[in-house]
């Protein structure tokens, strides 16, 4: 049903190739010692006088003398009705892994004078919860007129994950959701790892900084795997209890912009200023103070600054209306990392924050302003998204710069600044990403390293997203595509008292697809993992026309990858002496060469069709992602010289 993780200090040398399958709802809190005294900065001048309820939806509150006259409301929803084993109906703190969770965050929150708790316990003692839970606490404490909801907690996202809905019917009911990003950062090294229900596009997803105001190693990244940014904001991710610990993790971070959410909602009421969710939203991402030399994907709009929020809205409205402000998330793209060549079609989505319910009109100013493929006009109600796409010129152009300019009559405007070189590539190809419903298989994700040592290289990189439009024409846009994890499992959660497994298969007509571009001459990477990972028989049925499967033996076992260096002579292994392996071992045809093995077992092969075709299959990721191209798993390896000679033979450029 669900578990409880707590994060490293430090970035843990794994790759994510196997997921936890569970319905899961993960606390989130690393634990030091010292005494370190953190105050909440509270806005210049007196305090709103207008009170304003902050639902703590936790582990449950210890309710002492210094908060019993701010706890207004207690409930539990830990309940055998809610998919919990057991029934715990006590409102004081279940103290996972001995840490009084919920205590602390309602201690903050309590810095903040106008704040009244709302107390809603839907954590166990091993840190658990359900999705049951948490949408019932929410129900409850709207009905208990709470205005801000603080979700200290996190867990995988899953397909039909119902917290979504929960939380746009709570931004429908003018209820603020405020989350913690998610403490799977691992340094930067891992990227969209925002958790649910941070994720959601109503909620806020704050990230961690330390002490010095940087980001801090644990704290989650994205972009997301929908191509649109998270996290929102940043605030300091550490706090200290009574007892003179240190706490760190993202679920202190949110505390803070949830107290500076109702902070700003008292002083709009003190001031009879209208307020929505939407203006105080805009209000703390456009009031954030920019983080220098860190990328919103790690930071978001910048870290929390309620006096500049609190200006922006005073300033921008009149006594009962609503302030005229938007905000464009990000204000610029591309994303740091990405490189883009001629021909190549750009998307991404920018989220649009706005006071109300507007309509946006669209400027764009740039010297090739036909490049750019953005809706006129398109209607925002306070939180949505907009796309924008680039059309990459084929020739004559070496760079592209424009800025997308968004105005609303009643709501101001807000501008996207886009500017890029634009680079002559060598090949093009593909990541099909269509049939792995992990949200790390991106170019964002784990795969970002192998996206840029590849673009360092001049091979241009889409990715293939709708396995529904895959035909033998529209893989033929591309030189090469590189099948990433395909047939993975993940979490069903559609019905949360029944989470099943599901994966991704392959319908007759891309299997046909597929077989077709290989034999007209297009290049194919198959990239698997262990039967663990996913459905190894749905995958060999995808692949029995070549004549290679997978086996459910898996080399070398454990969790920790390994070196592979028995290699056999061919274009694509020269100069590589080893590469790290963990995964199925596979077996190739007569007609297939056998390029490494681990111990007797084959672990990469190849084979070249009549007219040209080339094919690869490997039974592990571990070669291809971050950690193994960062040079982070033990033993010398040449990972990134074997990505790139697989990708251009495959391509036709190595020959």
């Amino acid at each position: 049903m669900s578990f409880y993780w707590e994060p490293a200090n430090s970035p843990k040398k794994k790759s994510n190739g196997t997921r936890i399958i569970a319905a899961i709802i993960i606390l989130m809190v690393v634990v030091s010692t010292g005494l370190v005294f953190v105050a909440v900065i509270e806005p210049n001048g007196a305090a709103p006088m207008a009170k304003v309820r902050v639902a703590v939806l936790d582990s449950g509150v210890d309710v002492d003398f210094s908060l019993q006259s701010r706890v207004v409301a207690e409930a539990s929803f830990v309940t055998i009705e809610n998919g919990y084993d057991f029934e715990d109906l006590s409102t004081t703190d279940s103290r996972p892994s001995d840490v009084p969770h919920g205590t602390i965050i309602a201690r903050q929150l309590a810095t903040y004078p106008n704040v009244e708790i709302v107390n809603g316990k839907v954590l166990s003692d091993d840190g658990t919860g359900t999705s049951l839970a948490i949408i019932d606490a929410m129900e409850w404490a709207i009905e208990q007129n709470a205005s801000v909801i603080n979700l200290s907690l996190g867990g995988s996202p899953t397909l039909g994950d119902p917290i979504e809905a929960a939380i746009d019917w709570a931004f429908s009911q003018g209820v603020i959701v405020v989350a913690s990003a998610g403490n799977n950062g691992e340094g930067g090294i891992l990227g969209t790892t925002i958790e649910s229900p941070a994720l959601f596009d109503t909620c806020i997803a704050v990230g961690a900084l330390m002490e010095d105001g940087t980001p801090a190693d644990f704290t989650s990244i994205g972009p997301s795997d929908g191509r649109y940014m998270k996290p929102d904001i940043s605030a300091p991710g550490y706090t200290t209890f009574t007892d003179g610990s240190t706490y760190y993790g993202t679920s202190f971070s949110a505390p803070r912009v949830a107290g500076a959410a109702a902070e700003l909602i008292g002083h709009s009421i003190d001031g009879n200023i209208t307020y929505t969710p939407g203006s105080i939203m805009t209000a703390l991402l456009k009031g954030a103070d920019p983080i220098l030399n860190y990328p919103d994907y790690m930071v978001g709009a910048g870290k929390l600054n309620v006096q500049r929020s609190l200006s922006i809205i005073q300033d921008n409205a009149e006594q009962h209306s609503l302030p005229g402000i938007c905000f464009a998330f990000p204000g610029e793209l591309p994303i740091d990392f990405e490189r883009l060549f001629a021909s190549d079609t750009y998307n991404f989505n920018i989220r649009m924050f706005v006071a109300g319910n507007t309509n946006f009109s669209t400027t764009v100013v740039s010297t090739t302003p036909s490049a750019f493929v953005i809706p006129d006009e398109f209607e925002i109600n306070q939180v949505g998204r907009v796309p924008v796409t680039v059309n990459v010129p084929d020739s004559g152009v070496t760079e592209i710069e424009g800025t997308v300019i968004f105005t609303s009559e009643d709501f101001g405007s807000c501008t996207l600044n886009i500017s890029f070189d634009v680079g002559t590539a060598v090949a093009r190809i593909a990541f099909d990403i269509s049939h792995t419903p992990w949200d790390i298989d991106t170019i964002f994700g784990q795969f970002r390293e192998f996206y840029k040592v590849l673009v360092e290289n001049d091979i241009s990189v889409t990715e293939i997203r709708n396995s529904s439009a895959t035909t033998n024409s529209s893989l033929h846009e591309f030189d090469a595509v590189v099948i990433l994890d395909p047939c993975s499992y993940s979490a069903n959660e559609t019905n949360p008292l029944d989470v099943t497994r599901y994966y991704l298969p392959f319908s007759q007509d891309e299997k046909q697809a597929y077989e077709d571009y290989y034999n007209s001459g297009g290049g194919i990477f198959v990239v698997a993992l262990s039967q663990d990972s996913l459905n190894l028989t749905s995958l060999n049925e995808f692949l029995d026309w070549t004549g290679f499967a997978f086996t459910s033996f898996e080399v070398p076992g454990g969790d920790t990858p390994d070196i592979v260096d028995s290699i056999d002579p061919h274009i694509i292994t020269s100069g590589v002496n080893g590469f790290h392996y963990l995964g199925a071992t596979i077996t190739i045809p007569t007609d297939g060469y056998e390029l490494a093995r681990y111990g007797v077992e084959p672990v990469l092969g190849c084979k070249e069709g009549v007219q040209g075709g080339k094919l690869v299959v490997t039974g592990s990721n571990f070669m291809l992602d971050n950690y193994g191209l960062l040079g982070l798993y033990e033993g010398p390896d040449d990972n990134a010289v074997l990505a790139v000679r697989i990708v251009l033979w495959c391509a036709g450029v190595l020959i």
